[in-house]
């Protein structure tokens, strides 16, 4: 990439020009937008304590149906962007691969974290609250500053950073990741449900005593209510 004022070289994950200083807008670079002029808000910039503008990223592929909107920091061209509005541009944005190449991912980790510079806590452009910082995405090594109510804040550079993850299988590990800890809650439900239903019935059960059931097998142990318990419970 070349800087569009000097022509001279911008450096890999570079926003500033280091001949002429001029701000590379990497992260809506190719994305046909427009700035709104009517603002429902008037979010400020955390750094630079500017008001942010409103960039209308507009729908080309006819996936979302509609327009993203967010809010940009004309000076360092910080992005503020609500979490499913940052979904839908990784989502729309970005081919999913059909597998993770794990290398590259790897690769893109480590490069993101070096980038990382200090760890300051930087108030909300919404509510002036101070926001977390936390990593987003699975191995992305890219670290956002979130506020639980209002949105995300990413300093120049981190969408496309977060946009080559994606591209590299990030979000599809992430989404495998929930799954995954879907999978493991609903375990730990029906657990609970069953130590639950034990104690519950624990006292009324003398596991010396053979138990009848009319009309069914009848279990000649306590083992074998268990086992019958359980296998209600899983239907």
């Amino acid at each position: 990439m070349n800087c569009p004022c000097c022509a001279a070289p911008i450096p890999s994950h570079g926003v500033i020009c280091v001949y002429c200083g001029h701000r590379i807008d990497v992260d809506l670079q190719g994305s046909s937008k427009s700035t709104s002029e009517n603002d429902l808000y008037t979010f400020q910039c955390p750094d630079c304590s500017l008001l942010l503008e409103s960039i209308i990223i507009e729908s080309t592929n006819g996936i979302t149906g509609e327009n993203l909107t967010v809010s940009r920091c004309s000076n360092c061209l910080g992005l503020f962007v609500q979490r499913n509005i940052l979904d839908m541009i990784l989502d729309t944005r970005v081919r999913q691969p059909s597998e993770i190449d794990f290398q590259l991912l790897t690769s893109l980790e480590n490069s993101n974290r070096s980038l990382v510079k200090g760890w300051s806590y930087r108030p909300c452009p919404a509510c002036q609250t101070l926001m977390n910082r936390k990593l987003h995405g699975k191995r992305s090594g890219v670290i956002v500053d979130s506020c639980r109510e209002h949105g995300i804040w990413l300093d120049a550079g981190e969408l496309r950073q977060l946009m080559e993850w994606s591209r590299a299988g990030g979000e599809k590990l992430n989404q495998e990741d929930r799954a995954f800890e879907k999978h493991q809650d609903i375990e730990r439900q029906k657990r609970k449900q069953l130590a639950e239903h034990y104690q519950k019935n624990k006292l009324e059960l003398d596991p010396n005593i053979e138990y009848s059931t009319a009309g069914q097998k009848e279990p000649t142990s306590f083992l074998d209510l268990l086992t019958e318990v359980i296998r209600d419970l899983l239907g």
